[in-house]
C-alpha cells in the first residue's frame, strides 16, 4: 500500500468551479484506493486466516485514511482561502474601475484611451459632446482612423476641408509632435494632446481653448486698431512734422530774404559811413562817425548771427566732409585777428602745426573763429594763445585766453542764444550778442565735433574741439586776403560799379572817389554796356552785386563785360547770399566774392591785391 502513487490536492487553478471539480475527482480518487486497501486486507486475511496480520493491517489502513483526510481537509481550507481572495481582488478592481471611470467623467478636458492597435478602449462624456453628429455612433472597439473619417464625412470640423483636415489629422497621428487644433463646425476650437502608453496605446486629451482664441482674436483685433491708430497718429505726426519744416524752411527764406533786404541799405550805410571817415571831419563829427560805424557793424553782426542760426536750425547747411591741414585755418585767422589784438593790447600768439583733421573746413573754421573772437572781447591787455594738440585718434584744437574767467555753473548757460556774462570788460563795442557760442554748438552737434571748456574765475579759460585726424592731404581753400592798409595803390583806377540799389551806388561811389578812383556806375548789364562802349579804355575793375533787377546775375553780367572788352576784367561779385553753392558758381566765373556789408578794409585790400 505504501507504493500507491498519489496526487496533491493543492494544485491552484484560475477558477473556483475548477477547483471544486478537480477535489472532488480527488475524493472519488481516495475512495477508490479505500475500497481497493480493504479488499486487499479482506484477501490477505483470507489467505493468512492470521489475526496478527489482520490486526497490522488494519492500523496501516487506518493511518493512510487519516493521511488522506487531512489533505483533503487543507486542501478545502486553500480553496476557501483562494475564493475569498478571488472575491476580494474582483471586489477591489471593481472598485477601481469605477473611480477611474468617475475620475475620467469629472475632468474638464475630453478623454480617450486608444490600445495599440488603435482600437477606441474607453473615453467620457466629455469627448462625445465635442462630436455630438456621431457620438452615438462611437463605441468601444471602434478603430481611430474609421472615427476621423467618420467625424470628417459628418462635417463636424469646419476648417480645413474635411479632407484636407483628415489628412492632417492622421499626419499628426502618426507622428504625436506638438498638438493639434480643431475648430469644430460649431465654432468651438478644440487643442488635442497626444501621448503613447507604455504597450504601445495612445491616450489623449482634449482640451476646449475657445476662450483663449477669442481672447487672442480681441487681442489681435485691438493690437490692429491700436496699430491702425498708431500709423494714423504717426501719419499726423509725419505731416505735422512736414508743415513744421516747410515753415522752418519758409522762415530760413524769410529770414535770409528780410535779411538780404536789410543788408542792401546796411551795405550803403557802412560805405557811406566810410566814405565820411576818409574824409576830414571836425573833432566832434569824428566820434559820431565812429559811433556810426559800431552801431552799424553791431547790426551786422546780428544779422550775420541770426542767419547762421535759422540755416543750422532749419537743416539747410550740408557738411562737406574733407581731410586738410589746420594751418589753412589758422594762419587766416592769425592774419585777421592780428590787427584786433594789436589794437586792444592783447599778445596774440598761433602755434604752427601740420596735423591734417577730417571736418568741414568752413564749418570748423566758424567754431574756431568764433572762440578767438570772445577770447579777444573778454581779454583786456593780456594773452590769448591757439594751439593743437593729439589726443587717441583726434586733434584738440585749444583757444587759451587769462581773462576774467567763467563760473563753473555758469559754464552750460554760455552756449544758450543771447546769454552774455557782464563782466567790467564787455561793456559797449565788446559786449556782444551772446550768439556765437550758440552757433558753435549747433555746428559742433552737427559735425560731432566734442566742446569742451575748462575754465577758472579770475585765471582764464580754455575753449576746445576735438576734431578726428585725416588720412590724406587735400588742397586749401584759398585764404581770404588780409586787409592791410594801402594809401596810394588805388589812385586812379578805373572802376565800373553794377549794382540795381542807388543807395548802394551812391555809397560805393562816395567810398571809391574818398580813395582816388574814377568811378563809373549802372544799375543793368546793357547800361553798364553803353557806358563801357563810351569809355577810352576798358576799366581796371569790376564790382557787380550778384542779384539784378529781372533776374539777372551778377556773374553772367560780368561774362558779358567781359566779351565787350576781349579780355578777362578783374571782378568782385558783391552778394548778401552766403551759401558755398554761390561761392563755386563765382569761383568757376573767376570773381572773387565779398559779403554784404561790405568792409571797407577787406574791399580796399581785395581791391589792392587786383589791381597791383
Amino acid at each position: 500500500m505504501a507504493g500507491i502513487p498519489t496526487r496533491s490536492l493543492t494544485a491552484r487553478t484560475s477558477d473556483p468551479a475548477d477547483r471544486i471539480a478537480e477535489l472532488e475527482r480527488e475524493n472519488a480518487k481516495l475512495q477508490r484506493i479505500n475500497k481497493v486497501l480493504m479488499d486487499r486486507v479482506e484477501r490477505s486475511m483470507d489467505f493468512q486466516g492470521g489475526a496478527f496480520s489482520l490486526f497490522q493491517t488494519a492500523i496501516v489502513l487506518e493511518q493512510k485514511i487519516r493521511e488522506r483526510t487531512l489533505e483533503l481537509e487543507r486542501a478545502l481550507h486553500k480553496l476557501e482561502d483562494s475564493n475569498r481572495a478571488i472575491a476580494r481582488a474582483k471586489e477591489l478592481a471593481d472598485t477601481m474601475r469605477t473611480r477611474l471611470f468617475e475620475a475620467i467623467e469629472s475632468v474638464n478636458e475630453g478623454f480617450a484611451l486608444f490600445d495599440s492597435a488603435d482600437r477606441l478602449v474607453l473615453c467620457n462624456r466629455k469627448y462625445l459632446s465635442y462630436w455630438p453628429s456621431v457620438a452615438g455612433r462611437i463605441q468601444a472597439g471602434i478603430r481611430f482612423n474609421d472615427l476621423v473619417a467618420m467625424v470628417a464625412a459628418a462635417g463636424a470640423v469646419s476648417e480645413p476641408p474635411p479632407d484636407v483636415w483628415l489628412r492632417e489629422r492622421m499626419e499628426h497621428r502618426h507622428d504625436l509632435k506638438g498638438v493639434f487644433l480643431n475648430r469644430l463646425s460649431d465654432g468651438r476650437w478644440i487643442q488635442v494632446n497626444e501621448r503613447r502608453t507604455r504597450d504601445g496605446g495612445i491616450v489623449g486629451v482634449y482640451t476646449d481653448i475657445t476662450v483663449i482664441k477669442h481672447e487672442e482674436e480681441r487681442r489681435r483685433a485691438s493690437e490692429q486698431a491700436e496699430k491702425s491708430a498708431l500709423m494714423m497718429l504717426n501719419d499726423q505726426l509725419q505731416q505735422a512734422k512736414s508743415q513744421a519744416d516747410q515753415a522752418n524752411l519758409s522762415k530760413t527764406r524769410f529770414i535770409a530774404a528780410a535779411s538780404h533786404d536789410l543788408l542792401q541799405p546796411l551795405n550803403a550805410a557802412r560805405l557811406f559811413v566810410s566814405a565820411l571817415a576818409d574824409l576830414e571831419q571836425p573833432a566832434g563829427n569824428i566820434e559820431l562817425v565812429e559811433n556810426i560805424d559800431v552801431a552799424l557793424a553791431s547790426v551786422e553782426d546780428l544779422l550775420s548771427a541770426l542767419l547762421d542760426i535759422s540755416k543750422l536750425d532749419a537743416g539747410a547747411v550740408t557738411p562737406e566732409v574733407t581731410d586738410f591741414p589746420l594751418r589753412g585755418i589758422l594762419a587766416p585767422l592769425a592774419t585777421e585777428y592780428a590787427a584786433v589784438a594789436a589794437e586792444r593790447g592783447i599778445d596774440l600768439k598761433v602755434v604752427g602745426t601740420g596735423a591734417v583733421v577730417r571736418s568741414d573746413m568752413r564749418l570748423l573754421r566758424r567754431i574756431v573763429q568764433n572762440f578767438l573772437s570772445n577770447a579777444l572781447r573778454y581779454v583786456q591787455g593780456g594773452r590769448v594763445v591757439v594751439g593743437c594738440r593729439r589726443t587717441g585718434d583726434g586733434i584738440r584744437i585749444e583757444v587759451w585766453d587769462n581773462g576774467p574767467g567763467i563760473p563753473r555753473d555758469r559754464i552750460a548757460e554760455i552756449f544758450q542764444e543771447f546769454r552774455r556774462l557782464d563782466t567790467p570788460v564787455t561793456k559797449g563795442r565788446d559786449r556782444g550778442m551772446g550768439l556765437g557760442l550758440a552757433i558753435v554748438d549747433r555746428v559742433a552737434r552737427m559735425l560731432d565735433h566734442p566742446v569742451t571748456v575748462r575754465s577758472e574765475p579770475g585765471r582764464g579759460s580754455v575753449f576746445a574741439v576735438t576734431v578726428p585726424r585725416g588720412t590724406e592731404r587735400r588742397a586749401v581753400r584759398p585764404a581770404s586776403v588780409a586787409a592791410r592798409p594801402m594809401t596810394n595803390r588805388l589812385a586812379g583806377t578805373s572802376v565800373l560799379v553794377l549794382d540795381n540799389e542807388p543807395a548802394v551806388v551812391a555809397g560805393m561811389e562816395a567810398l571809391l572817389r574818398g580813395w582816388a578812383c574814377d568811378v563809373v556806375s549802372a544799375t543793368n548789364g546793357d547800361e553798364a554796356l553803353a557806358l563801357l562802349s563810351g569809355m577810352p579804355q576798358p576799366p581796371d575793375l569790376l564790382i557787380a552785386d550778384y542779384h539784378l533787377d529781372d533776374g539777372a546775375l551778377g556773374v553772367n553780367e560780368v561774362a558779358r563785360l567781359r566779351a565787350a572788352c576781349g579780355r578777362i576784367l578783374p571782378a568782385v561779385i558783391v552778394t548778401a547770399n552766403r551759401t558755398p553753392e554761390l561761392a563755386d558758381e563765382a569761383k568757376a566765373a573767376g570773381c572773387l566774392v565779398l559779403n554784404k556789408p561790405v568792409k571797407p578794409a577787406q574791399l580796399r585790400a581785395v581791391m589792392s591785391g587786383l589791381v597791383g
